[in-house]
């Protein structure tokens, strides 16, 4: 399954990305990480060309799996984190910083997550909330004290939450088409 041209437009247009909790002040994941491989591996801004090639046919082998297994692994790393939450997709999440490992044998490709955007612009918006685990609705934890040893992550949540994730980009690309 590869990302359609209208979600990939979407991806582009509104320089989405993903973060856990409740606000935008803050770092997010962001989905524009379209290249490279391991933890700084390609551009932190895709060129004009690959950028075109990805909006023109976001699934071929150039972009595919990389990007579901890099949103697979900024899942887990997510859950890692808080095992149940809040999630926004946000706008303005240009890729700036370095990727994260997500340590754990259901990791997918290299492993790493996108790039993280180290903070959000001040304009930034939530385009959709998504709660993901086993209390979902309930506010997460102020603090996140320390993740939890990846190999005690489950699975579950973390394809619950990619899925989520999913199922919102084809909401908002269809709508943004309309």
């Amino acid at each position: 399954m590869s990302l359609t041209r209208a979600e990939a437009q979407y991806i582009s247009n509104n320089n989405l990305g993903c973060r856990y909790g409740t606000t935008t002040g803050g770092a997010a994941y962001a989905f524009m990480d379209i290249q490279g491989e391991g933890q700084n591996g390609g551009a932190l801004i895709p060129s004009t060309q690959t950028l075109l090639e990805w909006l023109r046919n976001p699934g071929q082998a150039a972009f595919e799996p990389r990007w579901h297994n890099r949103l697979w692994n900024s899942c887990g790393v997510i859950v890692g984190l808080s095992a149940s939450g809040t999630v926004l997709l946000v706008t303005k999440a240009p890729p700036t910083a370095e990727r994260y490992l997500f340590n754990n044998e259901a990791a997918r490709g290299d492993k790493y997550t996108f790039r993280k955007c180290n903070r959000l612009a001040p304009d930034s918006t939530t385009v959709a909330t998504i709660s993901y685990g086993q209390r979902k609705g309930e506010p997460e934890d102020r603090e996140i004290a320390s993740p939890v040893d990846a190999a005690l992550i489950n699975i579950v949540t973390v394809e619950q939450l990619y899925n989520a994730i999913l199922a919102e980009l084809k909401k908002l690309a269809g709508s943004a088409a309309n």
